[in-house]
Order: C-alpha cells, then structure tokens, then sequence
C-alpha cells in the first residue's frame, strides 16, 4: 500500500491453512493494511509503535478462530518507508529490502538475522537442483532451523502473532534533502542484486530506472526462467513472490506499487 509519503510492503510466510483458517494472502493483506492505517497521516508516531498496534490488531481479529501458537501459522517479512519534510524513515523486519539512495550511495536496510542465524538459503541448496529428493531435504532442513528459531530473543523476528516482532525491526533515518530515490522490494524482487549477485544495488536501481517496476519484475523472472532447474542459481524455489514500490528519480511525489 502506498502514497506520496508512506510506503508499506509486506511478504507473507506460513504453510497454508497451517494454524489459520484464512491463510497467507489475507494475513498479508491485513497487516499492510492496519499498518498503513496505523501510521496515515502521524508524521510524528514511531514507525516500530504503527508496526506494533498492527500486528496486535490483526492477531486479535483472527485469535478466537486460528491456532496462532502453530508454527505454520502466517507470518510476514514487512518493510516501510516514510517521507517527511527534513527526513525518510525506513523500517524492516526480517527479508524485505528498503534502498534508499543519497549522495553517499545506497543505504540499505534489511534484516538479515534470519541469514545469520539459520543460514542463507543458496548455500542451503547449493549444488542441488529443483524437484529432486536431495533438494527438498535440504530445503526442509533450513526451514526447521528457521522455525526453531524465530520471534525468540536469542534468534530472528518476522510479523506474526507477538507484537514485540515490532520492536526488533531494523530502522534508519535519512535526511531529506540528500534523498535521490528509493524502492521496497520484497526478496523475490531482489534476487539478482543480492542472491545471485548478478548487479551491485546501485546498477539495479538504474536498471529500475530504466525498465520501470513491471519491466524490472519481469526481467527478475526472464533470469529464473533462464536458469530453470536452480545449477547456475541455487535457491529455494524457481520463483517467490515478487512486490516492489518505488519512487521515481525525477517525481518523489509520485508512488508507483507494483505487485
């Protein structure tokens, strides 16, 4: 969800119907949207407080009727951006990518404590290909590791039914005046500058540039599609689920969200 000065992305997680009668989509949908309510107009409220009364809020409306103590009840990476008058705030929890460009370069936050902890999910597959038994194991193995260890002081936090996940995001603050532009990516939309190192963050965004949102997506797609079988690109999956929001170069005032 987005406008000209407030930008929410969310990338839901969860087995489907494990736990929750409703699933992963309206997980995600929900969060975005009370987040964004949380937060619409109070340029002053803490991005980490509108992220906490969003998250309570949803587990709320769903803990009469879902298990939100089974691990595979839904849960989601979310990343936002707020532009105010002298400064831009950004926040992430767990995998989503805020890029903001200034005169020094690109500054990312990301919250790669689930890397860290469980490791990356290319070297959990590297050297297996996709749809066979050694694949699925080892793509089981990492996902355990990431289960034992998520929301728990000692490990890596994503949205999901605690809302204290809100104040373990990653946040920064950037001037306002050095911003030359910015985007939300989900991870799907970042495999190429990150997982598969094909482009540094700041080709990618002149890439963005180029293509626009929905040419940038595809050509995410148009190198997996390339690479069909995960030899020359380990990852989990031939594709995930890709959303960007983007703020152009030559127009701040202008949000463009593509899903």
């Amino acid at each position: 969800m987005a406008s000209p000065d407030l930008a929410v992305v969310v990338d839901g997680a969860g087995v489907p119907m494990g736990g929750c009668s409703h699933g992963v989509a309206w997980y995600a949908q929900q969060l975005a949207a009370r987040t964004f309510a949380a937060l619409a107009g109070q340029s002053d409220r803490p991005l980490t407080d509108g992220l906490y009364d969003a998250l309570a809020a949803v587990a709320a409306s769903h803990s009469a009727t879902c298990d939100l103590s089974d691990p595979g009840t839904p849960c989601a990476a979310i990343g936002i951006v707020r532009i105010g008058t002298n400064h831009v705030e950004t926040l992430a929890l767990s995998d989503v990518t805020v890029l903001v460009e200034t005169d020094d370069g690109p500054q990312v936050t990301c919250d790669l404590r689930i890397e860290e902890i469980s490791g990356t999910e290319p070297d959990a597959v590297a050297g297996l290909l996709f749809n066979t038994p050694e694949h699925r194991e080892a793509l089981a193995r990492l996902v355990a590791r990431q289960t034992r260890t998520r929301n728990r002081d000692d490990g890596w936090w994503v949205a999901a039914a605690d809302p204290e996940a809100a104040h373990h995001a990653v946040v920064n603050t950037y001037p306002r005046d050095a911003l030359r532009r910015l985007a939300i990516f989900s991870d799907g939309a970042t495999r190429p500058a990150d997982q598969m190192a094909i482009y540094p963050w700041s080709e990618y965004m002149d890439l963005l540039d180029k293509l626009g949102p929905a040419g940038l997506l595809s050509h995410v797609r148009e190198i997996e599609v390339s690479d069909p079988d995960g030899a020359r690109y380990p990852r989990t999956k031939r594709h995930d689920d890709a959303t960007l929001a983007y703020w152009a170069p030559d127009s701040l005032d202008q949000t463009r969200l593509v899903m």
